[in-house]
Formats: C-alpha cells, structure tokens, sequence
C-alpha cells in the first residue's frame, strides 16, 4: 500500500481478548526471532513534525546579542519594532531549522535497513524493491548531504555578515529601514533554496517509511488475527475497515486483509452491552471472522467515494456464484478505494508475485496444478477454487472429503 505523507495515521487496534485462541502461523511467518526495528517516528508524524518547524514562529537564540532599547518608548517605538523583528531573526539566521531537517533525515535512512530486516524476519515477502529504495536512498543522501552543508555555511556567513550591519544600526539607536528588510528577505530566500536541495529526497525517505509504517501495521494484525492463513499464504495489505453488512445500520468494524490468494474480513471492535440513559456502561470486544473470498472468484473491485462531500472511500466487490456472497460494500478508513482497487487487481492478474522475495513453494503450486476436476465419489465436477496450502476440500454436492 502506498499512502501519501501527509495522510492520518490508520487507528491503533487491539487484539480481543476472551477464549479466542493464536492459530498457527503460515510458513512464511515461522521464521527465526525477528530483529527489534531501529527507534524511529512514523512517516506521519516526521511529516507533522517538518511542517512544524516550517511554521512556527521564531524565537530568540539564546546567547545571540539583542539590540538595547531607549527608555523612551513614545519616541522611539518604531525602534522597538525593528528591533523586535531583528530578534525574531536570529534563529533564522543560524539556520537551526535546516540543520534539524537534516538530522532528522539522517535518522531516518539509518533506521530505514534495519526496519526493512525486520519485516522480512516477520515474513513480510511482497514489494522486493525495498531494499534497493533504501540503498539508493542512502546513496543520494552520502552525495547530497555535504553539498548542503557547505550550502548552509557560505549562506550563514553572508547572512551574518549582513546581520551585523543591522545590529550596529540598532545599536547606536537608529532605524535600519531598507537593510533590515532586506535581511528579511535574505533569510527567507536562503531557507527557501537550501530546503529545495534536499525536499524532493526528503519526500522520498517519508514515502518509503510509510510503506514500511504499513506493512508493518499489516504484519501487526496478521499476528493477532482469530483465523488461520494457509500453509503458503502471505500477507499483502490490511486496512482498517467497515463492512456494511446486510440489515445492519452501523456494519460491522474490523480489518480488510487481501493475501496473495484470498480477500478476508474480519470482525474486530468494541460493541456496547449494557447502556444507561444511552450512555454505555459496559462494552465487550468482539474479534472473528466473517467472511473469506478467494481472489480468483471476485469478478470486480471497484473503488469509489460516497457520504458527504465525497469524502469517505469504499471498495465494492462482485463476486462469482462460489462466493458467500454476491457483492458486498466496505467502507475503507486510512486508504482509498481506488488504490485498493488496484492491489486485488495485482493480485488477481499475478503482478504481485513478481514483487516476491521468496519463491512460491513448488510442491504446493504443483497439487493445485494437479488437482482433481471431479468428485472420486459422486462424480461431480469440482467448481469451487482450489486455494495452494489447502489440504482438502468438500465436495458440495455429496460431502465427501478429498485430499489433495
């Protein structure tokens, strides 16, 4: 999944409790301990915190030389202002805000390695181009990073030179006028071009933390999900989601997972139990899946907006006569119709196989390939799909069990 930078975090969920039991994990998910990911912000939260720097207002540097002020405030109010608005600069002027741009996208591409191990250790085997994105990632940075230092100290030594021009000014109780503007404008200018050197990489890094913020998300609800995955089922997407099941005004909540061979939902919310004076007293979590569609009966997925103002995504499905059932409504929360659209697409077409870090297991893809087309019991032709990792299925006209 691919969510833009600025786009809200998804809503933490919780495992429910109660006498739901772990089931056994896919193969791909028994692997030796994975290694603890670097601390490191999430891609929203780094974006929130840039923007934070970029906006708000500037403040006085310690130890930095303030201009005096006369006594007389009547007459000498316009210096005051100039004198303010030259204090407010300081900070500027030393550039702190883009020396703290870069240490934060330092940390960031360091973190980023050993983030990646670890969903490779969780099992995570689709989109293998993230291990290229980080090297290449790390390589720009290695060549870009000194060009902006250097950027930074021949800007910070011109602008320091202009500041104590104005400083003097002030000092000796005169209005700087033209030169303080001019050093406004200065500052600006400088911060502007400085921040355009390393935006676009910057942009990048964000984009490729927040494919790894969700992935890791997905891994998350994976691990704790009520039902079992097959033996060589992977993981590709989860989202936080709102199934509008029939007859039910408010749907149900819960996780959209699509893996490489099959769409599931699965109930996961708190549902009251008892209200007073329609205030809940009490709540019980409620965790279970509700239903599964292999990816092969979905004839369309199709994204859209609806609610008000069009700003609600939903992801409608239709589905072959095998399905449980024939379309179905799923409100998406954190992620849009039309991307999800294109992740069953993928899936459904074969492309996602290609972004594979691990190959399919070819004794489970050959007893799929060799299947039987009928029942050896009653005869009758096999319709329903047969999913790789099964080991048996039911015959729906006789019952009967047959191995695979």
């Amino acid at each position: 999944m691919q969510k833009k930078p600025n786009q809200p975090a998804r809503p933490p969920m919780q495992k429910a409790s109660g006498t739901i039991s772990k089931p056994a994990a896919p193969a791909q998910m028994q692997r030796a301990p994975a290694p603890p990911p670097k601390p490191m912000i999430t891609a929203v939260e780094r974006q929130q915190l840039k923007e934070q720097r970029r906006t708000a207002p500037p403040t006085l540097m310690k130890g930095m030389p303030v201009a005096p002020v006369s006594a007389a405030p009547a007459a000498n109010e316009a210096l005051q202002a100039e004198t303010g608005r030259f204090n407010a600069l300081q900070g500027q002027i030393m550039l702190t805000s883009i020396n703290d741009d870069l240490e934060d996208i330092e940390g960031a591409i360091n973190a980023l390695p050993a983030n990646v191990e670890n969903l490779r250790a969780r099992g995570y085997v689709f989109k293998n181009y993230l291990e290229k994105k980080v090297e290449t990632l790390a390589t720009q940075w290695r060549d870009l990073r000194p060009r902006v230092q250097s950027a930074i100290r021949t800007q910070s030594q011109s602008l320091q030179t202009d500041a104590t021009s104005v400083q003097n000014t002030l000092n000796r109780g005169a209005l700087a006028g033209a030169a303080l503007t001019s050093l406004e404008s200065k500052v600006s200018a400088a911060t502007r071009n400085l921040q355009g050197m390393y935006d676009t990489l910057d942009d990048n890094v964000n984009q490729t933390q927040q494919q790894v913020d969700d992935i890791s998300w997905t891994l998350q609800q994976a691990e704790q999900a009520s039902f079992g995955f097959l033996a060589t089922e992977a993981p590709v997407e989860a989202v936080p989601a709102n199934w509008k099941k029939p007859d039910d005004k408010d749907g149900v909540d819960g996780v959209l997972f699509l893996t490489d061979q099959r769409l599931i939902f699965e109930q996961k919310e708190e549902v009251a139990t008892k209200k007073v004076l329609f205030i809940t007293t009490e709540k019980q979590k409620l965790q279970s899946l509700q239903w599964e569609v292999p990816v092969a009966q979905i004839e369309q997925a199709a994204g859209s907006k609806k609610g008000l103002m069009g700003k609600d995504d939903y992801l409608t499905l239709t589905c072959g006569s095998a399905a449980p059932f024939r379309t179905a409504e799923i409100h998406l929360k954190g992620e849009t119709g039309e991307a999800w659209q294109g992740f069953v697409g993928r899936v459904k077409s074969g492309e996602v196989a290609k972004e594979r870090t691990v190959p399919i297991d070819a004794k489970a893809a050959e007893a799929v390939a060799n299947a039987p087309t009928k029942c050896p019991t009653c005869g009758a032709t096999i319709t329903q799909t047969i999913l790789r990792g099964q080991a048996e299925i039911t015959c729906e006209f006789c019952g009967s069990k047959i191995r695979l």
